[in-house]
């Protein structure tokens, strides 16, 4: 009976550990001061990097994939990172980056919709992403 109860146990820690969320910490962004948004080459290379991380270079998918990769307008505090990639069979993904950590995170769409308004809250339009593929509002 106790070995039972203690797969039992194990079992249940196990699915919680499993189904658990990591903590992701954003800081307070910071307004963008000028009239303009800046997204130079060097954005450009980690939304590349994003989207590489998560297509591994699979052209055809990307090609008819809609991305969208959201960030702070203000190219001084651009940090945070999070993408949304729609595919052909109308599943969705996630993808949490931190620059200055040089880290990807997996999230569901739960923790996206968490995650989002963060990271756009000093956006002046805050449902348009910072670069996008395939998106109607190109």
């Amino acid at each position: 009976m106790k070995l039972s109860l203690s797969a039992v146990v194990l079992s249940c820690l196990c699915c919680f550990v499993l189904t658990s969320h990591a903590e992701i910490n954003i800081k307070k962004c910071q307004p963008n001061q000028n009239d303009y948004i800046i997204f130079d080459e060097y954005d450009s290379n980690i939304a590349e990097k994003i989207i590489d991380f998560k297509l591994h270079n699979q052209p055809e998918k990307r090609e008819s994939s809609i991305i969208k990769i959201f960030a702070n307008e203000n190219n001084d505090d651009r940090n945070d990172w999070i993408a949304s990639f729609l595919f052909d069979d109308q599943s969705e993904q996630y993808l949490f980056y931190q620059v200055d950590q040089d880290n990807f995170v997996e999230v569901d769409k739960k923790q996206f919709e968490a995650l989002l308004p963060k990271i756009v809250e000093c956006n002046l339009n805050k449902q348009v992403p910072i670069y996008s593929e395939n998106f109607d509002e190109d």
